[in-house]
């Protein structure tokens, strides 16, 4: 069960890793209205890439027993 749980953990850190993505997109796009050249847009996406993958190997460490895993910002509250 604890392994469902880090996976779930893993899922929220990564859309929370895209959403704010999604987000500095969106807002410089509409609100700003300015366009994203193609290549900063293609290292963007490469940037967000790599924070995911470096999330998903921090995570299979954590669950291997090799390290810490990952950041637990809200687990003194889920687990009194």
């Amino acid at each position: 069960m604890n392994i469902l749980i880090s996976f779930l953990e893993l899922m929220l850190y990564i859309a929370v890793i895209i959403f704010v993505a999604f987000c500095i997109v969106w807002v410089i796009r509409s609100f700003m209205g300015w366009t994203i050249d193609a290549n900063v847009y293609k290292w963007g996406q490469i940037i967000v890439g790599l924070l995911c993958l470096i999330a998903i190997v921090a995570w299979l460490a954590g669950v291997l027993g090799m390290g810490a895993g990952l950041p637990h910002f809200w687990g003194p509250a889920l687990y009194r």
